[in-house]
């Protein structure tokens, strides 16, 4: 399987395509994780400004410019 790119992702959540986004969130998430939880340095309140912060994206997709 071919690894699709953000954009392309990004372009499919917009249209609607849950499993794109998915994606972007398991291609992310400890990444959002851990600079949480450099901010925070507690391992509960990371998890939860992760969660918001995936949330706050998928609700924003709407509002961005471009796919990239």
């Amino acid at each position: 399987m071919v690894e699709q790119r953000d954009a392309d992702l990004v372009a499919a959540a917009r249209a609607g395509d849950k499993d794109a986004f998915g994606q972007l969130v398991e291609r992310y998430q400890q990444i959002v994780k851990r600079i949480a939880l450099g901010m925070v340095r507690n391992e509960y309140l990371a998890q939860e400004l992760m969660q918001e912060t995936i949330l706050q994206a998928y609700l924003s997709l709407d509002q961005l410019r471009n796919d990239d």
